[in-house]
C-alpha cells in the first residue's frame, strides 16, 4: 500500500499567527478562542483589540465563549488546567487588562506549587525542570546533532523532503523543542506542543535551529490527554517517546488520533521490551526519585553523570556495547530523563500495531527500530 498522505495544495511558507490561533481550540469545550495581544518585547500595548501579532516575545490572553481564559506567556499559548491559576506573576502583571478582557470580578489566586497529587501536575513539573536546565547552545539530545535527528525522522515517517513540503506537522510532546524547529526547514508549518513550563525558551531559541524558517514555528503548553488542537488538522502527527510517559499510553494515543487529517500520517514511538540489566538500571534510578526532590535527583544524576561517561566510552573502546558520545552535561539530562518521569510503560510491536487497527488506520507499518523501542506509523482513512 502506498506510504504518502494525500497531495496537499501548495501554501505559503509564512506561518502568520492567525493561521497558528485557527488551529487551537479551548481544551474544555473545543470551541475557538479570541486573542487579546497585551504586550509585544515587553511593552504594554495601549490598543487591546488588536488581534493578530507576529512577534515572538507578545503575551496576551485567549478567551473562549465558555468563560474558560488562557495566557500567551513568552509567544506560548498556555492551557493548563485551572489556566490562570498556574500563573500569578502573568496575572499581577496585566491585572487590569484581565480584569477588563475576561470580565472578572476577582483574578484567580494561585495554585499551591508542592502539594498537588495529580499525575498530570507531577509530570509536568518532572519535564519543566529537565528542559529549563537544557542549553540551546551547545547541547545536543540524546547525542544525536540536529541533522542526525531531521534524518531519523524522514526514516520514522517514511516520507521525503519533497512529500512533506507545504504540510502541516504536530510535534506532539516536543521536548526543548529544537527538532520541531529544525523540521520547518523541510518548508512545513510545525505546532510543538507539550507539558512542561520550558517551551518560552524553545520559542525564543527556534531561530537557531529554523533559521529563516523561524515564523512556520509555533509552540503551545497543553496536555495531550486534552489537546488545545482542532480536530482534522495535520497531515503528520509525530509523537517520539512519549506516550509512554503519560498514566495510559493506549487512551493518550487515542487523543492524537482526531487531530490527524484524513488520509494523514500517524507516528508514536514507544518504549520496548529491555533486558534485565537496563531494567534493574533504571529502576533503581526511579526508586531514588521516589526519595528525593527533583532538585536532588538532577544534582545526583550531574554527580553521576562523569562516570556513566567512563563506562560507555571504555565499553566502546572494547567493542562490546555501542554508546554515542555525549558530554557529561548532554548525560545529565539523559539520566534525568530516565529516572524522573513518573510513567515508563513498554509495549510490543503487535500491541501498538493493534491500536492503530483499532482506529481504522491502513498501512500499519513497524519504523524506527532502537535496542530501546520502536516506532510504528499509519495513515488515516
Amino acid at each position: 500500500m502506498s506510504r504518502n498522505p494525500a497531495t496537499l495544495r501548495n501554501t505559503n511558507t509564512m506561518f502568520p499567527n492567525d493561521v497558528f490561533l485557527d488551529l487551537l481550540c479551548c481544551p474544555s469545550c473545543r470551541q475557538e478562542l479570541e486573542l487579546t495581544v497585551f504586550a509585544e518585547n515587553g511593552k504594554i500595548r495601549n490598543d487591546s483589540a488588536v488581534q493578530d501579532c507576529e512577534d515572538e516575545t507578545f503575551e496576551g490572553l485567549l478567551k473562549c465563549k465558555c468563560g474558560n481564559t488562557y495566557p500567551v506567556i513568552d509567544g506560548v499559548p498556555r492551557f493548563l488546567e485551572n489556566g490562570l491559576g498556574n500563573f500569578p506573576e502573568f496575572v499581577e502583571r496585566y491585572e487590569a487588562q484581565i480584569k477588563t478582557k475576561a470580565a472578572l470580578k476577582e483574578l484567580p489566586r494561585p495554585l499551591p506549587k508542592e502539594n498537588k497529587t495529580d499525575d498530570y501536575d507531577y509530570i509536568r513539573r518532572s519535564f519543566s525542570k529537565e528542559w529549563k536546565v537544557f542549553d540551546y547552545s551547545n547541547d545536543k539530545t540524546w547525542g544525536w546533532s540536529l541533522e542526525e535527528r531531521k534524518k531519523v525522522f524522514l526514516q520514522d515517517v517514511a516520507l521525503t523532503e519533497s512529500q512533506l513540503r507545504g504540510r502541516v506537522l504536530l510535534d506532539a510532546g516536543c521536548g526543548n523543542g529544537t527538532l520541531t524547529a529544525a523540521l520547518s526547514t523541510f518548508g512545513m508549518k510545525v505546532v510543538g506542543m507539550d507539558l512542561h513550563d520550558g517551551l518560552g525558551l524553545a520559542n525564543r531559541n527556534r531561530a537557531r535551529s529554523a533559521g529563516e524558517y523561524w515564523r512556520n514555528v509555533h509552540f503551545a503548553q497543553g496536555n495531550l490527554f486534552t489537546p488545545c488542537l482542532k480536530r482534522d488538522s495535520f497531515d503528520v502527527v509525530y509523537s517520539s517517546g512519549v506516550i509512554h510517559h503519560t498514566p495510559d499510553s493506549r487512551e493518550t494515543f487515542k487523543k492524537l488520533v482526531p487531530l490527524v487529517k484524513p488520509k494523514g500520517r500517524l507516528y508514536v514511538w514507544v518504549y520496548g521490551p529491555r533486558a534485565w540489566p537496563v531494567r534493574l538500571f533504571m529502576g533503581s534510578g526511579r526508586v531514588l526519585k521516589k526519595c528525593v526532590s527533583p532538585d536532588t535527583l538532577l544534582t545526583t544524576c550531574r554527580m553521576m553523570a562523569p562516570f556513566y561517561v567512563f563506562g560507555t566510552e571504555l565499553l566502546n573502546r572494547m567493542g562490546l556495547v555501542p554508546f554515542r558520545k555525549r558530554s557529561a552535561r548532554e548525560v545529565t539530562l539523559d539520566l534525568f530523563d530516565a529516572f524522573a518521569p513518573q510513567y515508563n510503560h513498554r509495549h510490543t510491536e503487535d500491541e501498538v500495531k493493534g491500536w492503530f487497527t483499532e482506529q481504522g488506520f491502513t498501512n500499519i507499518t513497524v519504523s524506527g527500530k532502537q535496542k530501546h523501542g520502536f516506532g510504528v506509523f499509519g495513515d488515516r482513512v
